[in-house]
């Protein structure tokens, strides 16, 4: 008598690689899933990403300091300029960014240095971080991997417009690169900072305003040093800011704060299960999501009313997602937990309906990685809480508009 065996399939991602592009924009997906902030137990990384775009276009969470921008075209540029061949260029790439890392190397620890530790043994230089960053903001003119740009960079560096018998241009040049204020001579030659000088500062405001009007990122620019007051971005002033962008701050308010509530819950789910299955001690653990819980259950409380208009008007919220593929299981789970959030806000952190729908969520994302659901992957968990509020970037962009009010304040 043949007898059946539950089966559930690990996740899997494949692709056709039809051209380097594609290829290295697979690897950039990958490589995001290894960025501080982005492990996403319950699947509401999709949502996270979307907002984090509208609001912050071109920033990632691996980047660090604005001037990134221009050194990166910068060190291209010369790789341009010296016409050096496709075979040699991935070599030559990373010799320049390691010496762009011994230049900056000089303004110590946590100043933003990318490589400050590793130095040329960094697996993700520079130019990889803020590649999709350059194009998003227009400063990359060519839509090319930066392996296809390596096939070409020799070609487009001695590149010139036609001209006609009076000297004036018949045809464009091909640009990769946006004009932007020379390198010093001395540049990977010699100490160098984060501080904008005034062309680099007007070129890359110009830039955001210019390609992401309407975004907060474009809106901070008139006023760069507000950013620094405030611990999430729905707590800027709001009195000139366009009605659009206060509209999409209030649903990524409401998102961030009542979806952080699963997730503790989710840790303390964890604590508990480790506890009776291991034998672990996890009472600190548990000791610390329940007072996130309550402070968390005491904010909800404080806004119950907005709370519940905001969850009376989901379709509204789904409807400005809409082009970001969320998924139709991501959308079913939040709306349960928020409507549950919305109708008992005190009681949900224990509430059974809730525990079953975090473990089926994180069984349906994770198969037999799902720690509430299998020994082993339990087995392999290392005892910390994950999750909380989202703050779409914010920390990045608090980064870029200091460096912009500092150079703005420099250069006045």
């Amino acid at each position: 008598m043949a007898t059946t065996t539950d089966y559930v399939p690990e996740s899997s991602l494949g692709w056709l690689d039809l051209d380097s592009a594609a290829s290295e924009r697979v690897g950039e997906l990958l490589r995001a899933l290894d960025e501080p902030g982005t492990l996403d137990v319950l699947g509401l990384g999709t949502v996270r990403d979307a907002f984090s775009g509208m609001l912050n276009p071109g920033t990632s969470t691996i980047q660090t300091r604005l001037r990134y921008l221009i050194f990166v075209p910068w060190v291209f540029a010369r790789l341009e300029s010296q016409r050096v061949p496709a075979a040699e260029f991935s070599r030559r790439l990373r010799d320049d960014e390691a010496r762009l890392i011994e230049c900056l190397r000089h303004l110590g620890h946590n100043q933003g240095v990318i490589g400050y530790t590793a130095g040329r043994n960094l697996k993700r230089m520079p130019s990889d971080a803020y590649w999709g960053g350059l194009w998003t903001w227009g400063l990359r003119r060519l839509d090319l991997s930066i392996s296809e740009y390596g096939q070409r960079a020799a070609a487009l560096g001695k590149h010139r417009p036609n001209r006609d018998d009076d000297g004036n241009a018949t045809t464009r040049a091909v640009s990769m690169w946006a004009e932007l204020p020379p390198a010093p001579d001395d540049f990977l030659h010699a100490n160098i900072t984060f501080d904008l000088g005034p062309g680099e500062v007007e070129v890359l405001v110009d830039h955001i305003r210019r390609r992401h009007e309407g975004t907060m990122l474009a809106w901070l620019c008139a006023t760069p040093e507000t950013a620094a007051t405030v611990g999430y971005p729905w707590e800027l002033p709001t009195r000139t800011m366009p009605g659009r962008l206060v509209e999409i701050l209030r649903h990524a308010q409401n998102f961030s704060e009542l979806t952080a509530g699963p997730q503790y819950v989710y840790n303390m789910l964890l604590a508990r299960q480790a506890r009776a299955e291991l034998g672990w001690d996890t009472d600190e653990l548990e000791t610390n999501e329940r007072a996130r819980l309550d402070e968390w259950t005491e904010q909800v409380e404080a806004r119950l009313d907005e709370i519940r208009s905001w969850v009376a008007d989901l379709p509204a919220f789904w409807a400005m997602l809409n082009e970001y593929g969320v998924s139709l299981g991501a959308q079913e789970f939040v709306n349960a937990m928020v409507e549950r959030i919305a109708d008992d806000p005190e009681r949900f952190a224990e509430n059974p309906a809730v525990h079953r729908r975090i473990r089926d969520r994180e069984l349906r994302l994770k198969s037999k990685r799902a720690r509430l659901a299998h020994r082993s992957a339990l087995e392999n968990w290392n005892g910390a809480g994950v999750g909380g509020k989202f703050d779409f970037r914010w920390g990045i962009t608090q980064s870029y508009m200091k460096d912009i009010a500092a150079a703005l304040a420099a250069h006045a």
